[in-house]
């Protein structure tokens, strides 16, 4: 897999299945940018965020996790919990209220 917005923004909305010490949790896909490239050398790919949303409990320590969706199969990535963006950020991915806000990060 290549991470890459055209990878990822057909699948905003959808429900991925992460495998805790609780048991399976259900993320779904909130939102996902590209950073910019400010100088990177073209061999490297410009930074990407993903953005998701989960349940309230269990809240999900900053950690790899193996993570399943139908489209990209198997996959293990470094998930943290993030905060809310402040009320009028511009270009921030809001998340339902009653929900936490995870990330993932492609560097």
């Amino acid at each position: 897999m290549h991470p890459s917005l055209e990878l990822f923004t057909p699948l905003l909305g959808t429900d991925f299945t992460v495998e805790t010490q609780a048991g399976p949790v259900v993320l779904r896909l909130e939102g996902c940018t590209e950073a910019p490239r400010r100088g990177l050398p073209e061999q490297f790919r410009a930074p990407l965020s993903l953005i998701f949303s989960g349940p309230r409990q269990p809240i999900l320590a900053q950690d790899n996790f193996a993570v399943e969706h139908p489209v990209l199969a198997h996959q293990v990535w470094c998930i943290a919990p993030v905060m809310p963006p402040l009320p009028g950020t511009q270009g921030s991915v809001a998340t339902p209220p009653d929900r936490q806000r995870y990330q993932v990060l492609f560097a």
